[in-house]
């Protein structure tokens, strides 16, 4: 078999971020589970394998040796390395994924398949390639270069622990890991003016899949959820694929405004603390309100409070949730913002008979969030690197905003910039007839990336706004990206 053959059994690992040695021992064992090597066959010598996978003859050595000890492959003097593994139920060499998807349908007549789908305008429409754009200022990413890797690897290790091993081996089911509830009361939830017991709060995979429990626990309501407009769309079509109505409330420079509830309904959903996109803060007699509305309702109030302070220079309002003496908040955090959205850590806290019943659906769906996710995260908070991280992150982005604030008035005078004050994004407003969703295919042209803002309207129609992001921008290249951006506007404007 020629090389070209045996490369493209490889070609979706070369990019992949790990270590020479991996490389190899990734590629030989792939080739061996798609039927190109079985048992008793020769692999490369280490001098043609490192030539393929362009390692080192070293590495390629190492690797061998590390599959020999695996009983992968086994060692002949003086005749190389043999395939000592059988694979049972490989009969020939699987098609690459390229043939598999240019293949002809197995039928002519395609099946009819009566499923309920989200809409298809859920969320922007963001290259999976983000990172390789020069300015990609986008929402719900961090600058891996603010991430705490050293701190994350040795609470890692720790959680890893022989001695911790049956924690996060065993199936939980409903409970979780008692060291992280304390944290997040101690930590997080004090910091916000939330005092609650342990029985209170469940944890979650990220702050979406707790919107989900709770979507899924209200559902059998007729009455609909009243919904920010413009708001968290994904949080919006997920209550919709649980057959909740939405009530849009207009946002204006207060945020949610309660005046304008709909007389009934079952659910609030806000984001008071930085209104989601416009990032405004909701100020304190429409909190007091809203409160009040929902108990004449016989209502409850979703709080996402999805961005915890992250800009220094922002005086942070508790959160709604402090002031609630019976029950009527949900309260829902994450540390996708404050940490990574990948790791999906999010939490709800509210009544414990509504804990209860999350509990159940959450058992019955993931049964419960990774405990060993759970036990790293628990020592990340105990241990203080999530404070310093927080202050960290504080300073960085307050001098970002400023420089973002600063740079949107020198280059971008043709959109109006709201009325934020914090938040680690701004929503920009141009004329009614300009639309974003063009401009932004326009600047990824250049390099730029931006979010269009008709997502984040209820039916989409309002096409003139966009939000820009910048904590996965550099501060030294903030300015250079708003140039280009104010290039092209005033280009798209021109043709308007």
């Amino acid at each position: 078999m020629d090389a070209s053959t045996l490369l493209s059994t490889s070609q979706d690992i070369g990019s992949s971020p790990i270590g020479k040695k991996d490389l190899v021992r990734r590629a030989i064992c792939s080739r061996i589970i798609t039927g190109i090597y079985r048992k008793g066959d020769n692999v490369p010598s280490c001098r043609d394998i490192a030539g393929q996978l362009l390692v080192s003859k070293n590495s390629a050595y190492e690797a061998y040796y590390d599959l020999v000890g695996l009983g992968i492959l086994e060692a002949r003097n003086r005749s190389g390395f043999t395939v000592a593994l059988d694979i049972p139920g490989v009969k020939k060499q699987l098609p690459p994924d390229s043939a598999l998807q240019d293949a002809p349908p197995k039928s002519t007549k395609p099946r009819q398949f009566n499923c309920r789908l989200p809409a298809a305008n859920m969320r922007a429409n963001q290259p999976q390639n983000w990172t390789q754009y020069q300015f990609p200022f986008v929402y719900n990413q961090i600058d891996t270069e603010l991430f705490p890797i050293e701190a994350w690897r040795e609470c890692s290790r720790l959680a890893l622990g022989r001695k911790a091993l049956p924690i996060w081996t065993s199936e939980a089911v409903d409970v979780d890991c008692p060291d992280l509830i304390f944290q997040l009361r101690q930590r997080l939830l004090h910091y916000r003016g939330i005092n609650v017991a342990e029985d209170e709060i469940l944890v979650t995979v990220g702050a979406q899949h707790a919107l989900s429990i709770i979507g899924t626990l209200f559902a059998e309501d007729p009455r609909p959820i009243a919904f920010e407009n413009p708001g968290y769309q994904e949080a919006r079509h997920m209550f919709h694929l649980y057959n909740n109505q939405i009530a849009p409330v207009p946002v204006d420079i207060g945020g949610f405004d309660p005046d304008r509830l709909p007389a009934e309904f079952k659910l609030a959903y806000i984001t008071p603390g930085c209104q989601f996109p416009t990032m405004v803060v909701m100020p304190d007699d429409r909190r007091v309100r809203v409160i009040e509305k929902a108990r004449a309702a016989n209502a409850l109030v979703i709080e996402d409070d999805y961005e915890i302070g992250l800009v220094g220079h922002v005086k942070l309002k508790p959160a709604l949730k402090s002031l609630d003496e019976d029950g009527t908040v949900i309260y829902v955090g994450s540390l996708s913002k404050t940490l990574s959205p990948s790791i999906r850590m999010g939490f709800i806290v509210a009544d414990r008979d509504i804990i209860k019943s999350a509990k159940t659906v959450r058992s019955l769906t993931v049964r419960h969030p990774p405990s060993i996710v759970q036990e790293t995260t628990a020592m990340f908070l105990a241990h203080g690197y999530h404070d310093a991280h927080i202050k960290n992150l504080r300073e960085i982005y307050s001098q970002r905003w400023h420089i973002m604030q600063e740079g949107i008035k020198k280059h971008l005078p043709m959109f109006s910039p709201g009325d934020a004050t914090g938040g680690t994004s701004f929503w920009l407003t141009g004329p009614e007839n300009f639309d974003a969703e063009i401009f932004a295919k326009r600047l990824q042209q250049r390099g730029v990336l931006i979010e269009p803002g008709h997502i984040f309207y209820n039916g989409g129609v309002t096409k003139n706004s966009f939000r820009i992001g910048f904590p996965s921008v550099a501060g030294n290249k903030i300015n250079t990206g708003l140039h280009h951006i104010s290039d092209e506007a005033k280009s798209y404007l021109e043709t308007l």
